[in-house]
């Protein structure tokens, strides 16, 4: 309680105006917080003497130094883990109250056994990226300092972390982590504390100043003791360049007065503060698309709205991003439990686009993009551990939270993806072509295929027979003018397979990948059902152009990865 009392006594001897009923308390080791001593609205305002700003960066290395870096937010970073060290900092009460690093307990310090519970998840996937991306700042900026800056004696220690930090595993970062000199400011877990104190306690400088680009952040003493409710209706105001918290209503007495960040997710709060919430309604799943140039394009002409940074405020990537639209590195989407983003679908459904379908979205395109952005999510969910161990601490419940709201997410996500094909199916039925379709329909197929050993479809599937199967009967329908009686086969395949028979070049590796199957197939059906099999053309070239026309036509569908045709309206 002294040092509270001491920030608070600071705070409002350099002008900070703090609300009769608003009383600063301790609740645990690290965790301090604010409660009203009466019922009535609660404020505080902050003048800009004591917020912590770019400013101070510059005004202690220097405008070269400022001018030299592009990253001013880095060049903060590194001024509050300077100032902290030295006793005689005006921001010493501030600095007081401040956890270490080993007591906000981000993953970053986890050990590897901690660490291991959460691979799979886009916490446990993204952080040695994240970490490499904040050791790459931190390496740029403490190469610009002024020889005018005392530098610590283990400074040139530093460098030998650089050089080898790349080749650390996570059991080499625990320990670096774990025993590390404070008094070494220049050291990367100093960057690290310095970071981590930004992610979790910062608040956007144009809230004080309209003229800074909006992603500056600033750090505001006593403001920042307040605890975070993502219910809590409040203001945050200028006022003469001073930072002003308000409460929109009247605090009951005795009750916690709290700030609200938005909606965090347990990712964002395990990464800056170390805990998580259960069943925590703002959770999310992140995913991150690679999306070829091409198809970016695609997207762009088609008017979809691809997700920046900016539209999140629970991101735990992107730290160090500068180009907050470049897509180079992938599109990042985010899904809850009620909600798959439409642009998200579409991306996949574009991702699947062949060379025939321009200018729209098709209907196969539609099912196939479903298709594929299910098995990814179930690709992700069967990497989450679900055997985290409830008893070794309270961390290990956080770890627990998280994991399970993700797996909860992906099951409900990948639950919804299944309705909509389910509709889209019922929707579009006159529009496909299943194999149990085509077997049940045309009999004369069905009729040869008993010369092959199969006397069902159950067989065919058994015997996993389906794609040979479907390109027999595409071959069927490239013929379909050359049998005797009247066949009932689509025009529109014929139309689609002359077209490929007709432009396509064949290559010998094709020939060479085929040759097996039609040697197995064709010479015993061409013999003992001439009238399909030895009428019109069945050479290798024509297994070969089935399976790119199929490629083409369709999409598979489920675990089972049934193949399923859909009419095409192209024209050719």
């Amino acid at each position: 309680m002294d040092k509270i009392n001491k920030l608070v006594e600071w705070a409002k001897t350099d002008g900070a105006g703090i609300s009769d009923n608003i009383e600063f308390t301790q609740f645990d080791k690290s965790n301090f917080g604010a409660k009203s001593t009466n019922t009535s609205k609660a404020s505080i305002q902050i003048p800009r003497k004591l917020i912590i700003t770019c400013d101070l960066a510059k005004s202690l290395f220097g405008e070269k130094v400022c001018n030299e870096s592009k990253n001013h937010g880095a060049l903060l970073k590194l001024y509050l883990c300077y100032e902290r060290l030295h006793s005689n900092s005006f921001y010493k009460p501030y600095f007081d109250i401040l956890p270490d690093l080993q007591e906000i307990g981000s993953p970053y310090t986890w050990s590897p056994e901690e660490k291991s519970y959460i691979q799979g998840t886009n916490l446990g996937n993204s952080l040695n990226e994240n970490l490499q991306a904040l050791i790459e700042e931190w390496w740029s900026v403490i190469n610009l300092l002024p020889e005018s800056i005392n530098k610590p004696e283990e400074h040139f220690i530093n460098m030998k972390f650089y050089y080898e930090y790349k080749f650390y595993k996570d059991q080499d970062f625990f320990d670096y982590f774990n025993n590390s000199n404070p008094q070494n400011w220049t050291s990367f877990p100093n960057y690290l504390w310095s970071s981590l104190i930004f992610k979790s306690r910062s608040f956007p400088t144009y809230i004080i100043d309209k003229t800074v680009p909006k992603n500056e952040s600033m750090l505001l003493p006593v403001v920042d003791m307040l605890n975070h409710n993502p219910k809590a209706k409040v203001q945050w105001t200028c006022n003469n360049e001073s930072f002003v918290f308000e409460t929109d209503s009247v605090i009951p007495n005795g009750e916690e007065i709290f700030n609200n960040y938005g909606m965090k997710g347990n990712e964002e709060l395990l990464l800056a503060y170390g805990f998580a919430i259960e069943n925590n309604v703002a959770d999310s799943v992140a995913l991150k698309i690679k999306v070829p140039e091409s198809s970016l394009k695609i997207l762009k002409e088609l008017d979809v709205k691809l997700p920046t940074i900016d539209d999140y405020t629970n991101s735990i990537v992107g730290e160090t991003e500068s180009n907050k639209e470049n897509y180079e590195n992938g599109i990042l989407f985010f899904i809850n439990s009620d909600n798959i983003p439409e642009n998200l679908i579409q991306v996949f459904q574009v991702l699947v686009q062949n060379p025939w379908e321009k200018g729209e979205i098709t209907l196969r395109m539609k099912f196939a993009g479903l298709n594929h952005l299910r098995a990814a999510l179930e690709v992700k969910k069967n990497m989450l551990r679900l055997d985290v161990p409830i008893v070794k601490s309270l961390r290990y419940n956080y770890i627990k939270w998280y994991v399970d709201s993700q797996n909860k997410i992906f099951t409900s996500a990948i639950k919804d993806i299944k309705r909509q094909e389910k509709q889209l199916l019922t929707e579009s039925k006159s529009n496909l072509i299943t194999l149990k379709n085509v077997y049940k329909k045309d009999t004369r197929f069905q009729q040869s295929l008993l010369f092959l050993g199969f006397d069902s479809y159950e067989k065919i599937l058994e015997s996993e027979f389906q794609d040979q199967c479907w390109l027999l009967w595409l071959i069927r329908c490239y013929n379909k003018n050359l049998y005797k009686s009247n066949e009932e086969l689509p025009d529109w395949i014929f139309k689609l397979f002359k077209h490929l028979r007709e432009t396509i070049d064949i290559t010998g590796q094709e020939v060479l990948n085929y040759k097996p199957v039609f040697d197995a197939i064709i010479p015993d059906l061409a013999s003992a059902v001439p009238e399909i099999y030895d009428t019109g053309e069945w050479t290798i070239g024509e297994f070969i152009i089935a399976g790119k026309l199929l490629d083409l036509i369709s999409f598979t569908r489920g675990k089972e990865q049934e193949c399923i045709v859909v009419k095409q309206n192209y024209k050719v």
